[in-house]
């Protein structure tokens, strides 16, 4: 009867992982992918006003700028270094520690899998009287920098001017997820690349782009790029702020 037992438990547990296995395959693909979603988005809908009101309890500023992520390592610095005699100065000494090459790494690569979520971003920039105005425009990114974004635009265009001034600010729409990158610290400049050097990465990343210009308009465009030096990425669940290492 033991021996039984014993086959009977070790039958279920090859049952139950078989059909873990199954299940996990099978989750990605439809009808139960579908319903997956259906359940994230019901999910969503019922915890969206809560979880919007406690992502805002996440945000703190100081001297108008957010410091939330660096609130515990302002605390333990004023603690643990008695040259640190004020809130300035702690946050001084953090700006100017380098990051680990490890954990610069881990966030350049959720960065990265964060960009790969976007295609397009609302550029706000200023002209020479500081008259503010904002375009929706289509980028793309090349080769592993992920913070460097390449648009094209045609050379005649009144935000030419504007960009060349430096002055913008880029905004994405949020996902369905509520995720979103902002910055306002960025350079912005015209590069060497043509459009042929940046076509097959529209072709990859932006659909239907290339069939949107005519042979002319892509011999004329001229590629700009936004170099970020710190991003902002926010979504319900999360604020953080990534600076790029030059």
């Amino acid at each position: 009867m033991m021996g039984i037992v014993k086959i009977n438990i070790l039958v279920a547990i090859v049952m139950f992982l078989l059909s873990l296995a199954i299940f996990q395959k099978l989750i990605k693909h439809r009808p139960l992918k579908n319903i997956v979603q259906r359940h994230h988005r019901q999910l969503d809908k019922r915890y969206t006003d809560a979880l919007s009101a406690s992502n805002r309890w996440l945000q703190f500023y100081y001297h108008q700028r957010e410091i939330s992520q660096i609130i515990p390592q302002i605390l333990y610095y004023l603690e643990a270094n008695p040259a640190l005699e004020t809130i300035d100065d702690a946050i001084a000494y953090i700006d100017n520690q380098t990051a680990s090459s490890e954990t610069y790494q881990n966030n350049l690569n959720a960065f990265r899998n964060y960009v790969k979520q976007f295609n397009t971003i609302l550029l706000s920039t200023a002209d020479e009287q500081g008259q503010p105005s904002s375009r929706q425009i289509s980028f793309v990114t090349l080769n592993d920098a992920p913070n460097i974004w390449y648009f094209g635009t045609d050379p005649e265009a009144p935000k030419v001017s504007e960009l060349d001034l430096g002055r913008a600010a880029i905004y994405t729409l949020p996902t369905s997820e509520g995720l979103g990158i902002t910055s306002n610290r960025l350079k912005v400049y015209r590069t060497q690349y043509s459009f042929s050097d940046v076509a097959a990465a529209y072709q990859a990343q932006v659909p239907g782009y290339m069939e949107s210009l005519s042979k002319a308009e892509k011999e004329r465009e001229i590629i700009f790029a936004i170099e970020l030096e710190s991003a902002r990425i926010d979504s319900r669940l999360q604020n953080k702020e990534i600076t790029f290492i030059k």
